[in-house]
């Protein structure tokens, strides 16, 4: 009888010892549950600020000359836009400015009202370099090398760029579709900082251009892209923009409108 009251009480234990380990290996289990739920936790939602850091490329665009001294086009005995050493005798028609594709980068902290609305206060810088100067119409160059006459349409190599710096208040539009996903789309207005310079026209005819002016002028931006949440409290995304500045005059030259497009990669911070 006494063995069997021991087999009876170690049974006993064995069955606690038991009934424990599930206890706590079914609680760890829990409490890493939860922790991959926090990891995998959806957007935040409600009110805070953000920082939106990007980085990016700008498309090949061009600048078109669409007033010389506030007058229009065609007019005569006028000199070549980058240059007041050079001088015509003819008729213009059309100037343009060329660029060639360049990076653009923001700095953009903001403030989210929920997780549909954000405001932001965006800067940076968007430079592109000079690629070519094209010039319509007919007439004589002096004071140049090469051929000096202009018959029809001149497409010459350039060298310069144009430095922009924006200042926008942009509002964002986003929608979470699920699985960290959040397309977006969005505007603003504010103002351009611009600084273009032009040196070197080689080609048909060569001369040293000595053209630097700067402006600041009204602007505009429109934007969309799509997000993925990599953790709470952040995503990336990648994003179209492009940014307009209308009528920018440079030293006398009124341009026509200006757009700029780039495309960008983006990293977003809610703190």
């Amino acid at each position: 009888m006494p063995h069997a009251k021991v087999t009876k009480s170690a049974i006993l234990l064995t069955r606690a010892a038991c009934f424990l380990m599930v206890f706590f290996c079914g609680t760890d289990l829990f409490a890493q549950r939860l922790s991959l739920t926090d990891v995998q936790a959806q957007p935040v939602t409600g009110p805070g600020p953000g920082l939106r850091i990007a980085l990016g490329g700008t498309v090949n665009s061009d600048m078109s000359v669409a007033q010389r001294d506030n007058n229009d086009y065609p007019q005569t005995n006028i000199s070549p836009l980058f240059s007041n050493q050079v001088q015509f005798n003819g008729t213009v028609s059309y100037e343009s400015i060329g660029f060639n594709p360049g990076f653009r980068f923001d700095f953009a902290p903001g403030y989210r009202l929920n997780e549909w609305i954000n405001f932001e206060f965006e800067t940076g810088c968007i430079y592109n370099t000079v690629e070519s100067y094209t010039i319509t119409g007919n007439g004589t160059f002096t004071g140049v090398s090469g051929n000096s006459n202009l018959n029809g349409t001149m497409k010459l190599d350039a060298e310069g760029y144009l430095l922009q710096v924006p200042l926008m208040v942009n509002v964002e539009f986003s929608y979470p579709i699920g699985d960290g996903w959040r397309p977006f789309v969005g505007a603003g207005g504010g103002g351009m900082f611009q600084k273009l310079t032009v040196s070197t026209i080689s080609g048909t005819i060569n001369y040293q251009g000595d053209f630097n002016q700067s402006n600041f002028m009204g602007a505009w931006e429109a934007f969309l892209g799509c997000g993925y949440q990599v953790a709470p409290g952040f995503d990336v995304s990648i994003a179209y923009r492009i940014d307009g500045v209308l009528s920018p005059d440079f030293g006398g030259y009124t341009m026509q409108n200006f757009y700029t497009q780039a495309a960008e990669f983006e990293m977003n911070w809610r703190f």
